[in-house]
């Protein structure tokens, strides 16, 4: 007699097979989603400052970034009680080592040295930090278990 077809337990094994390796890549995908969305960020507010540097030295006028831990707001003048002209609220929370303000004068020179904006928790992404100084935003990495200030970020 010539059965074709498989048997209960050769179903059963590549149903579990499937499982595992479902449950494996599920597990893959939400760190690589969680990296993602801080790497995100971070590039975001780096855009973002270096955007406003830029146009403080051509429109010859100061721009202030004023960061929370949750959000941070761009103002076309030093008081920060008017709306901002752009608000960006995080999606992760984030530490800095300085005062929150940042203030780009007419030339495009910041009012800070050595400033460090991180994301709080410890994490995979291949950015995580923005450093500012007086003349310069880069974008880096914070050591393992280090604090967030500027001699700990290793620049991208």
């Amino acid at each position: 007699m010539n059965n074709r077809g498989f048997t209960l337990t050769e179903v059963l094994v590549v149903i579990a097979l499937i499982g595992i390796l479902s449950a494996i890549a599920t597990f893959g995908f939400s760190r690589y989603t969680t990296k993602s969305k801080i790497e995100s960020q971070t590039k975001l507010l780096y855009g973002d400052l270096m955007e406003y540097r830029i146009k403080s030295l051509y429109e010859k006028k100061k721009w202030r970034v004023k960061i929370s831990a949750a959000s941070y707001g761009i103002y076309s003048t030093s008081n920060t009680t008017v709306a901002p002209v752009k608000t960006v609220t995080l999606k992760n929370s984030v530490v800095f080592n300085n005062s929150t303000d940042i203030v780009f004068d007419s030339q495009g020179m910041a009012n800070v040295s050595g400033k460090s904006v991180c994301v709080s928790n410890a994490n995979e992404a291949a950015v995580d930090s923005v450093v500012i100084s007086e003349t310069r935003v880069q974008i880096g990495k914070r050591m393992e278990g280090e604090s967030c200030v500027d001699s700990k970020i290793v620049a991208k």
